[in-house]
């Protein structure tokens, strides 16, 4: 079978390689030129567009706009890599992400599609360098050439200021100039979050109220029968039957009898059926080394009962167990699905609790209690049916970003990452559980342009923020230095030695903390 990343890994080496054997020759041409290993295919042409453009755009207070935008996008930038390093020190190298995952490039990274990722991330692009020039001519700088940016493939176009005039430039100017790009970006990415949240998910109403099923558990039978990407409409009988939110909390209060087969109705692609499934909170995963992983508890199966108390959800269960001593023997029996010949057996496992203190003292401290010294724990996760999920209106929500709003730090790093969810683009088969305005072929194409508009200028932009050499946020910090080093208090700034050794400083704690993300995961 074809490894596509190797192929792309060594297309960007033979490029790379060709790039750097032919950078004499490319120096010397008028129509070519280099950004890093990427190609610039220059014109000059074209100018009189950023010309035209510039006089009718308010470039001077963009600019300023910009700068105060870029500062914050920086902040920002820097708090999610120091936040990312942190979190990075509790990942396994087990469950350290594939490096096909930290490339942000369309068809390498497999959560960012190619028809709307290279689309998007060239408009992008294309927007932000054009606005470099827009606000290069306003402050009246000239423009050398404009283009196309490649690297193996299109990127993108290009804006060149004159090199004279933007180095011998004022600072405070040079920083709008370098400031517009990201900050174009930025207005872009809230243009298009704000369409998405108010414009085109209110109008999008769910066929039914029901439960989406994102996962399912292993070995269970609502994994035979309940498959990821179905809607959960309702379940139970004539007399208990659950729908809406109360699907959502089965686990914790429902009254139905645990191995007894209930009807659960189903919306596949907009298809009703209808199925028997065993009601029952069932075994998500079983904790190494604690007393149900010891006792070879397998996962997948319904809890029936402990001690002969039944256990008809996760309430009951852990208020028996809140009441026995750790260290105490049970009898947990449970119902065991195979899944080749669709037939369930009720086995019966003597287990040895612990203590609920011990489980937190060694995976979560920080949120242990002294009363957990008294209270029993298997080693267990759960989760009703063995399907885990959200409502519709609750999935609505979390892909119209309007949460953004309301918890913005959770809710924007939650919208950044539906992507690797894979919720975006918007699967079929949870798009067609929607009735949309108008065609949803067309509905839902829309939603994912502007969507993936909002990915690609929001990452581009907060990467560009930041104080590292390659990027605008380099020059940005150093020109941010020079016009502080005006202050009095500061005039040490006004040294290129001391300015110099603060950029490069900084330059390599943002690389380390890029470097550290990728290679702790890795190796603690």
């Amino acid at each position: 079978m074809i490894n596509w990343l190797y192929i792309v890994f060594l297309l960007v080496i033979l490029w790379t390689m060709a790039i750097m054997y032919l950078a004499p020759r490319i120096s010397r041409s008028k129509h070519f030129g280099l950004l890093g290993p990427a190609l610039m295919v220059k014109s000059t042409k074209n100018r009189n567009i950023i010309d035209r453009i510039a006089k009718r755009f308010p470039g001077i207070l963009f600019g300023k706009i910009s700068v105060v935008l870029v500062i914050i996008s920086s902040i920002f930038a820097v708090i999610l890599l120091v936040y990312g390093s942190i979190l990075s020190l509790s990942i396994k190298p087990s469950n350290a992400p594939s490096l096909s995952l930290l490339i942000g490039l369309p068809g390498i990274n497999p959560a960012i599609p190619i028809s709307y990722g290279v689309v998007t991330i060239i408009a992008a692009v294309a927007i932000h360098e054009i606005f470099h020039g827009v606000v290069a001519r306003r402050q009246g700088i000239k423009l050398s050439s404009v283009g196309a940016l490649f690297f193996i493939i299109p990127l993108g176009a290009f804006v060149e200021p004159d090199e004279k005039e933007i180095t011998s430039a004022d600072p405070v100017i040079r920083r709008r100039v370098i400031a517009a790009g990201p900050g174009i970006n930025i207005v872009i990415a809230i243009i298009s979050l704000i369409i998405v949240a108010f414009l085109l998910f209110p109008a999008v109403t769910p066929t039914h109220q029901g439960l989406y099923v994102e996962s399912t558990t292993g070995g269970s039978a609502a994994a035979a029968f309940i498959p990821t990407g179905t809607e959960l409409i309702s379940y139970g009988n004539s007399t208990v039957n659950y729908s809406g939110n109360a699907l959502l909390n089965m686990t914790m209060d429902s009254v139905l009898i645990p191995g007894h087969n209930y009807t659960a109705e189903i919306s596949k692609g907009g298809t009703l059926s209808k199925v028997s499934v065993p009601a029952g909170i069932v075994i998500a995963s079983v904790i190494e080394g604690l007393p149900a992983y010891n006792a070879s508890v397998p996962v997948g199966s319904i809890i029936l009962s402990v001690d002969g108390n039944v256990a008809y959800n996760d309430s009951v269960l852990s208020s028996y167990l809140d009441g026995v001593a750790p260290g105490s023997n049970v009898n947990m029996s449970v119902d065991v699905y195979n899944t080749t010949t669709h037939t369930y057996t009720i086995k019966t496992y003597a287990i040895t609790t612990t203590s609920l203190y011990y489980y937190y003292s060694k995976y979560d401290p920080s949120s242990n209690s002294q009363s957990y010294m008294n209270k029993s724990f298997v080693g267990i996760t759960l989760g009703y049916l063995g399907i885990g999920g959200l409502t519709l209106s609750g999935m609505q929500a979390i892909l119209s970003g309007s949460q953004v709003f309301t918890v913005p730090w959770n809710g924007i790093l939650e919208f950044i990452a539906l992507p690797f969810a894979y919720l975006y683009p918007v699967p079929s088969s949870l798009a067609s559980l929607f009735t949309t305005p108008f065609s949803p072929l067309v509905f839902w194409g829309v939603v994912n342009v502007f969507y993936w508009l909002f990915w690609w200028d929001l990452l581009l932009a907060i990467t560009n923020a930041l104080p590292l050499f390659v990027f605008d946020g380099g020059q940005f910090f150093r020109d941010t230095l020079y016009i502080a080093g005006k202050k009095e208090r500061l005039k040490f700034l006004r040294s290129d030695a001391n300015v110099r050794k603060i950029t490069t400083f900084v330059g390599f704690l943002v690389l380390f903390l890029f470097l550290w993300e990728i290679i702790v995961p890795r190796i603690v």
